[in-house]
């Protein structure tokens, strides 16, 4: 509650400030979505966005495209990203804007892999480290530009000449692309968030992962250079304010189990004032 406090006044006391006009490369068809009501995190974007002191227009770029566009771009940004070392090597990043559960490994609920896995489990837990060891284990699919937070990345360097393991190089604008591989029986599973497999289809069942991060802190990854600053700038305006907003707080965490609400949320605020 302090940091609540801390912030909020922070917020009401510091100047305005008039925004760099933002571009957001809409590379995985979030806004897009957001009309149809079927994606919150379309939702929570768009409710964000409204908070923007400066115009904001997007621009519908492939993944890979629109990483190297908004290189060159000035004041561009892409939504939905982890934040990771080697891309701040590329891109600035804002304040976490949302928190996303815990990825999960997914399989079909009819999978002939099941007992297997049950057998590996220690008190509901599986490593994916002894399932991608295995000689003859499930094909687990994963894609290649895309992090999976610092333990399963490393994990996935380790293993990515296992047959275990199937890496989809070609990028999509979809979220949750890897789903219908797995629905046609060309991969075993895959790890995805739970939110967003389940609009695929509800006949998935979801294993819990010891190498996978309780929550994932979500980022805006923005060109670098005096405009991307600006816009960044702009960006944490806006995110500081709305997660003071019991609205959009409830939008962040609609996607994270209710035993995990509080917890998240906590840790949410504190890494926005870490940051």
């Amino acid at each position: 509650m302090k940091l609540c406090l801390v912030m909020l006044v922070l917020w009401i006391y510091c100047p305005r400030l008039t925004a760099e006009p933002l571009v957001i490369v809409d590379s995985v068809a979030i806004l897009k979505s957001a009309q149809s009501g079927n994606n919150p995190e379309g939702r929570l974007l768009q409710h964000l966005l409204a908070h923007y002191p400066g115009r904001v227009q997007t621009e519908s770029l492939s993944r890979n495209r629109a990483r190297a566009w908004i290189k060159t771009a000035g004041n561009a940004c892409i939504p939905w990203l982890k934040k990771t070392a080697a891309r701040e090597q590329d891109y600035l990043f804002s304040l976490p804007y949302m928190v996303e559960d815990a990825l999960m490994l997914v399989l079909p609920a009819q999978s002939v892999w099941h007992q297997t896995l049950q057998k590996m489990q220690a008190g509901g837990v599986l490593s994916l480290r002894q399932l991608l060891a295995l000689p003859d284990g499930p094909l687990i699919g994963i894609e290649l530009n895309r992090s999976y937070g610092t333990d399963l990345d490393a994990l996935f360097v380790t293993y990515r000449h296992q047959r275990s393991l199937y890496t989809r190089t070609s990028s999509s604008e979809d979220m949750g692309s890897l789903i219908p591989m797995l629905e046609r029986g060309f991969i075993d599973g895959l790890l995805e968030y739970p939110r967003v497999a389940a609009r695929h289809g509800a006949n998935f069942t979801f294993y819990q992962l010891q190498e996978a991060e309780e929550v994932n802190l979500v980022y805006f990854a923005c060109s670098r250079g005096e405009r991307g600053a600006a816009v960044v700038a702009g960006l944490n305006q806006a995110i500081l304010q709305a997660s003071q907003r019991p609205d959009y707080q409830q939008l962040v965490l609609g996607g994270i189990r209710t035993s995990r609400r509080e917890r998240a949320l906590e840790f949410w605020l504190t890494q926005l004032r870490a940051e």
